[in-house]
């Protein structure tokens, strides 16, 4: 099931029909109308039943529905238990049609209403988006008609019980991360202007890329895409790589002996693993020609894929980076470099370009 929530009057059902188009191959993204979209389709119809005015029956077994909320505000007029409706609304709707595409309004913004139905009703259409946005495959809020993915493409059981992806990735999706991939890494060296032999620091969850949550769902794949981008692109410029491990290793790094010897880091025995150090340090241990772990840098810069918090290793005075790639897939992406501290008062002078 696809899932897609937004406010009124946002576009979502434009969207939904852009998305139907795109995964038929006939768009090459979502940006359609539903015209458009039929159009496109051999005039193939698409109606969404509306749940402002179709039976149950007919609303629980759509392929495409919308207006959820207000199928439920009726069912809770017609004097139907909220509990039961929180538990069996989802329920019916996934045994229905578990391949469907399923629209809703989100209510849940603004003043607490003062009438008590009114609340009510606004609570269990949170709870019940709640439990489909948990069993739905994909999850989208659409906003001025611009789709922003939540979660993409989870089956719970291609996930191990390890917190492991063993699944293999869609080729066009790990193009997709390297090519964002390629350009946040391409900024972040332009505006630090870093220097040949110095330190940059990454960290990155293949979770949060791939829309789950971080150290839930480590992905080989992922970490090795976003490790040979950003390898590649260090070693064009002849700067140092750390690859911070996460919270498990007390967020060590893998870096090259060179570099530890040049800095003085004290190397620390141990091996990354995907759910001990993450499949960007994995990938880094062994992309490296003479790889080590420490457990501290002092970087010149540094980006972070998934908030995976690197400020630790960072020198000071850290400077934030804006890059106009917000999102490595799912992954929050922030940067920063560094600068030297201004000292002195009102007479001291200092260089620009530092």
């Amino acid at each position: 099931m696809i899932f897609i929530m937004g406010g009124i009057g946002q576009g979502k059902r434009d969207f939904a029909a852009g998305i139907l188009l795109a995964k038929n191959n006939l768009a090459e993204s979502s940006a359609v109308t539903v015209e458009a979209a039929e159009e496109r389709d051999n005039g193939r119809r698409i109606d969404f039943e509306d749940g402002g005015a179709a039976s149950w029956e007919v609303f629980q077994k759509a392929r495409y529905a919308f207006r959820l909320h207000q199928m439920i505000r009726r069912k809770l007029e017609m004097g139907e238990d909220p509990k039961w409706l929180e538990e069996n609304i989802p329920k019916q709707l996934m045994e229905g049609c578990p391949d469907r595409i399923l629209i809703t309004d989100e209510i849940g913004y603004g003043i607490v209403p003062l009438d008590p139905f009114e609340r009510q009703y606004r609570e269990l259409v949170g709870r019940i988006c709640c439990r489909l946005a948990e069993a739905a495959a994909e999850v989208w809020r659409v906003t001025a008609g611009i789709g922003m993915c939540l979660k993409k493409g989870e089956r719970m059981s291609e996930i191990t019980g390890s917190g492991i992806n063993t699944e293999p990735m869609e080729e066009e999706f790990l193009e997709e991360i390297a090519g964002q991939t390629r350009q946040a890494i391409h900024e972040l060296l332009e505006a630090s202007r870093l220097k040949e032999g110095q330190l940059l620091v990454v960290g990155c969850s293949s979770s949060e890329i791939a829309n789950y949550r971080i150290g839930s769902c480590s992905s080989e794949e992922i970490g090795q895409t976003v490790y040979k981008v950003i390898s590649g692109a260090c070693k064009e410029r002849g700067i140092y790589l750390a690859a911070q491990c996460c919270e498990h290793l007390n967020r060590a790094l893998i870096i090259e002996e060179e570099a530890a010897e040049r800095y003085g880091y004290e190397a620390v025995q141990v091996v990354p693993q995907l759910k001990a150090g993450g499949s960007f340090a994995v990938a880094a241990y062994r992309g490296m020609k003479s790889p080590v772990a420490v457990e501290r840098v002092a970087a010149h810069a540094g980006l972070d894929i998934g908030d995976t918090l690197i400020g630790m290793h960072l020198r000071s005075v850290a400077v934030p980076v804006r890059l106009t790639i917000k999102q490595i897939g799912g992954a929050h992406v922030t940067s920063a470099r560094v600068r030297p501290k201004f000292i002195g008062g009102s007479r001291a002078c200092y260089e620009e370009s530092k």
